[in-house]
């Protein structure tokens, strides 16, 4: 079985060809991901929902720009992009005293969890991503990278104890 990974890029390059079925494989693999991204950054159900499909819209233009490595971040930073970009255009159609109450604190506050994301190393936010967005066991990540499965494990809670460490550090500076 493929991890998650190996598959998006797949699918991602089938897309980039021209093959627009290969959406509906990024939909089933992703969607989840995504609306969890723009939900984050969002805080809004109808507006990550908007987001996940704006997500697929832009994928369909944007695919040929995909470099073929990094799947998983590649999509998620188009999922924060079109988050941002509707943000930004809810406080610009806010009227004026609604927009200081949307203070950048929203932005960050929001964009925390993909942040912390980021902060890992590739191996490990695969691993993460792997293992909570495709629920791929770790014996099937481990093959791809390498790794047993319990090294696998291990890794995947040190980069959990990162995460947990990394929020705490952001709601000290809150």
């Amino acid at each position: 079985m493929q991890t998650g990974e190996i598959k998006l890029n797949k699918l991602l390059k089938r897309l980039a060809a021209g093959d627009k079925s290969a959406l509906s494989g990024i939909y089933d693999g992703m969607s989840k991901a995504i609306y969890i991204t723009a939900y984050n950054i969002l805080n809004n159900r109808q507006d990550a929902e908007d987001v996940l499909q704006n997500t697929m819209i832009e994928l369909v233009g944007s695919a040929r720009s995909y470099r073929g490595d990094g799947a998983v971040s590649y999509v998620l930073a188009v999922a924060r992009n079109q988050s941002l970009k509707l943000l930004s255009k809810r406080k610009y159609d806010m009227p004026i005293d609604e927009t200081e109450a949307a203070s950048d604190d929203t932005v960050s506050d929001g964009t925390i969890m993909t942040d912390a994301l980021m902060r890992l190393s590739d191996t490990d936010r695969k691993i993460v991503t792997d293992h909570v967005f495709f629920g791929f066991k770790f014996k099937e990540i481990g093959k791809e990278i390498n790794l047993s499965a319990a090294a696998t494990q291990k890794r995947y809670v040190r980069a959990l104890q990162t995460l947990k460490e990394y929020y705490k550090e952001s709601d000290k500076r809150d």
